[in-house]
């Protein structure tokens, strides 16, 4: 035998580790597809008489005598890592879905009835709960998510903008708007924006045609970005920000018209939004516009659902206006929302349904 340097051996070690970790995957990629076929028919991932026969071979082939036992040992190691990997994936196919909403404060939402009851109108075997998330751990809430087996997420106040940096895609719809509300958490992390397509079942539900209406947007965040772009593609005749720093609104929105809440009356106004947390609980003393500001308009809808009726939609009742509040776009949103996840189509009744649940 020749002579050979430790760095010559060590590169043909290399070699042969790297030969050794293509095999490996191979093989782990088969005990994935033998998982599938066990998690299908029931079969226990222990075959005990299958992992002896696979030993004795292995045995078998060696031809030194003093390797024996430690090819036994790795092939033995190799076994115990396949059926713990094969526990593993089957679990994951047999585990409940898990979804929730993150937030900063979420004691008040709804969101996990509202998804709850499309999951057992629908036989989807998944849960739905609420994750407040400090502002410091917003940048690794993702990983930590997917790490325990959630597929989705809904985002709320304040991180619908924030949570973007984190994201693989991006929809269209939300880049224009500049906020997701809605995350697939899959080999990816994928965002949307369902408020966007909320709003519009909402404004159908309640016979609202926003083309060539006049519009009037109260506040200037990521609701008002999601109402304004639904209304500009829908064919809205105007549409005006209503804010109380309208030069800070006319940067985010520099195609529209923007004015100080202090100088806008509505009178002459087809649709206002009110858009803001103004008049939401705990506050509920409070209204962005005054009654006298009010008057005029021909349908007030105010995205806040808790109370049911806000001071603002008390004075369109006291002025006859037609009004709604948040509660229809919250839960249609949220079934958007599960189309994404789910990868089907619900109809409008099925919104229909669930909010007539809440609406009680």
């Amino acid at each position: 035998m020749e002579n050979k340097s430790l760095d010559a051996i060590r590169k043909e070690i290399d070699k042969v580790d790297r030969e050794l970790t293509v095999l490996i995957q191979k093989r782990m990629d088969l005990v994935s597809e033998v998982a599938e076929l066990k998690a299908q028919t029931g079969k226990d991932v222990l075959d005990k008489s299958r992992e002896e026969k696979v030993i004795q071979n292995v045995i078998s082939m060696v031809r030194n005598r003093e390797y024996k036992d430690s090819v036994k040992a790795i092939f033995e190691y190799i076994m115990q890592c396949s059926r713990e990997y094969q526990k593993k994936r089957i679990g994951r196919q047999n585990e409940k879905a898990r979804y929730a909403l993150i937030g900063e404060k979420l004691s008040h939402s709804i969101s996990p009835q509202i998804h709850n009851e499309l999951f057992v109108r629908t036989n989807i075997d998944a849960s739905y709960e609420t994750i407040e998330v400090p502002k410091a751990e917003i940048s690794g809430v993702l990983n930590r998510l997917k790490n325990e087996s959630y597929k989705g997420i809904n985002v709320t106040i304040p991180y619908k903008t924030e949570i973007m940096g984190y994201l693989n895609t991006v929809s269209d719809v939300a880049a224009r708007i500049g906020a997701v509300n809605t995350v697939k958490i899959g080999d990816f992390f994928e965002g949307y924006n369902t408020d966007y397509f909320g709003f519009g079942k909402a404004l159908y539900y309640y016979g609202f045609d926003c083309k060539d209406k006049f519009c009037a947007v109260l506040g200037s965040g990521g609701a008002s970005k999601a109402v304004a772009a639904y209304l500009e593609d829908k064919g809205a005749a105007k549409i005006t920000i209503i804010s109380r720093d309208p030069q800070a609104a006319s940067l985010k929105f520099p195609k529209l018209e923007c004015i100080k809440i202090d100088d806008f009356f509505a009178s002459g106004y087809d649709l206002i939004v009110n858009a803001t947390p103004v008049g939401m609980h705990p506050k509920t003393d409070f209204s962005p516009l005054s009654k006298e500001q009010l008057k005029g308009a021909s349908f007030v809808m105010d995205l806040i659902y808790n109370p049911a009726e806000t001071l603002l939609l008390k004075y369109a009742d006291e002025l006859s206006i037609p009004f709604a509040n948040g509660l229809y776009m919250l839960v249609a949103q949220a079934v958007c929302s599960e189309e994404i996840w789910q990868g089907v189509t619900f109809g409008q009744d099925i919104i229909n349904e669930i909010y007539e649940i809440f609406k009680k």
